[in-house]
């Protein structure tokens, strides 16, 4: 499986060009913590969001330019969502998003994720989402890098390290524009991300500037790992995989016996076996072994005839496709007569989106010169420690409902990894993640969602890696109190995964402080 074929799908690329135009309020919000001269042409109208029938709260929204000096309209320009926090402890925190792709917006996270409002498949409407990351932090989703969603521009950038460098270049600038200076950083995302967030991190620690760039953790999920691809992994972690969910898959034994046959034919068993270990064998390793017994090729082939609505993000959904007001679900499906949220004018007015795109996607692109992000897995891998080194603070966490990068695809690569002078675990996996249990009444029926033991977790030397049993791809989406709760350790609120401790805040759809 090639790099981008394990992430999130890139649609057809648009024309990237023209400004936004911005139309500044008149008088100061009430309650506005970040409201003046400079950011009143950003502010969005709290209750003015069409399709949003609630108050969202404070926040800001628009293009700004990577040079103040270059602002025509083949000049670079990321695009972002800012939502302050009203919590008092995390006035000083700062959580960046990325989503993955490459060239997949951070827009969908704040829609369908980790922001303030949710309106996930074949849901009636948006609603308050009570796991709001911005309860915890102010919360900045940028669409990065540049060629992705709103954020237009000439793509320059040649490869990982080039986008990192023009995202941290903005990212002065939005300090500035929000007087920021100083607050703790803490990079986050997902998929793709798994190579945005280490390149970014250490692009910004390296500037050794706590001014602007005050790195403190970092927080990722169901990531694309350094060499993953290079070697494999997923083919040794898919008989293992398979296993674990073959009644949702409901394949033909004698269909299953092709995949036995792919399996033991290529050893992908005893691979994993050989290579999962605590502590895990030196590296360099030999790539897994899959001319001639391409396992998942197999599986594709043979599960998409039993599900043809099988989600590659989330393997327990069926048939119908939902309608997505974002238009990608796993399989891309629009009705006739539709308009994605963020191609609606009014949306677009509220939020100061450029005129370019006409048409926003979910994803686009190309981001790089050439649509090729050259990727380096031992540069990734250095970028990776740089940012465990240097901040001790550092979480994966893994749903094991996702086909596109499974959960022991993430672990064989994470045993491969060198962080704070050793190699991977040293010791296995074997404490449970516990998230609190959560008040489900008739009242907050669209915010119901799962506690107790959700998955596994692990911490060596500044690190940690977690599963989340039942979460796809998208953890903040499939399991919102999950992330939350690891959110909440990254931060330092909590002390313990494995303690089932209250949130630090009150779960509710309430945006005012105390919630």
């Amino acid at each position: 499986m090639g790099l981008k074929t394990a992430l999130l799908s890139v649609l057809g690329f648009v024309a990237l060009t023209n400004a936004s135009v911005i139309h500044p309020r008149t008088s100061k919000p009430a309650h506005a913590q970040y409201y003046n001269k400079k950011t009143s042409p950003y502010y969005v109208p709290s209750t003015g969001i069409p399709e949003v029938s609630f108050d969202v709260g404070e926040s800001y929204a628009g293009q700004i330019p990577v040079d103040l000096k270059k602002t025509g309209s083949k000049d670079p320009k990321f695009f972002y969502w800012f939502f302050p926090t009203v919590n008092p402890a995390g006035k000083d925190d700062v959580v960046i998003w990325f989503n993955g792709g490459p060239g997949c917006s951070s827009l969908e996270g704040l829609t369908q994720e980790n922001g303030p409002f949710s309106w996930k498949y074949g849901t009636y409407k948006p609603v308050p989402n009570a796991w709001s990351w911005h309860k915890l932090a102010n919360v900045i989703w940028v669409e990065y890098p540049i060629g992705t969603g709103f954020s237009t521009g000439h793509v320059t950038a040649k490869n990982n390290t080039e986008t990192a460098a023009q995202f941290v270049e903005w990212w002065k600038n939005l300090v500035d524009t929000f007087g920021l200076q100083g607050k703790k950083l803490y990079v986050t995302g997902e998929s793709y991300a798994g190579v945005y967030v280490p390149y970014v991190g250490a692009a910004m620690l390296d500037k050794k500037d706590k001014t602007y760039y005050n790195v403190k953790g970092a927080l990722y999920y169901d990531p694309v790992m350094p060499y993953a691809d290079k070697l494999h992994l997923d083919h040794a972690a898919f008989p293992g995989f398979f296993r674990h969910w073959e009644s949702v898959f409901a394949i033909p034994d004698k269909n299953k016996k092709i995949l036995d046959n792919d399996n033991e034919k290529c050893g992908l068993d005893k691979y994993r076996e050989a290579h999962l270990t605590y502590p895990p064998p030196p590296t360099p390793w030999k790539p897994v072994q899959v001319k001639g017994c391409d396992i998942t090729g197999h599986f594709e082939e043979i599960n998409t005839v039993i599900n043809p609505c099988f989600n590659v993000y989330h393997v327990q959904d069926t048939c119908p496709v939902l309608w997505d007001i974002l238009g990608f679900p796993s399989v891309q499906y629009t009705p006739p007569g539709a308009t994605l949220f963020f191609n609606i004018p009014g949306v677009r007015k509220a939020i100061h989106a450029p005129a370019a795109p006409k048409e926003w996607a979910s994803c686009s692109g190309p981001v790089f010169v050439g649509d090729d992000d050259r990727y380096d897995p031992a540069e990734h891998e250095k970028k990776f420690q740089t940012l465990v080194e240097k901040t001790n603070n550092v979480m994966i966490g893994s749903g094991m409902a996702d086909y596109i990068i499974t959960s022991n695809t993430t672990a064989l690569a994470v045993q491969g990894l060198k962080w704070n002078g050793k190699q991977g675990f040293q010791t296995a996996p074997s404490a449970e993640f516990v998230v609190p249990v959560i008040n489900n009444t008739e009242k907050n029926v669209e915010n119901w969602a799962g506690g107790s033991v959700q998955g596994s977790v692990h911490s060596e030397r500044g690190f940690t890696l977690a599963t989340v049993k039942t979460s796809g791809h998208m953890v903040p989406q499939y399991a919102p109190p999950a992330a939350f709760r690891q959110l909440e350790h990254i931060l330092g609120r909590v002390k313990s995964l494995t303690d089932p401790e209250p949130f630090s805040v009150n779960i509710s759809t309430s945006f005012s402080w105390p919630y």
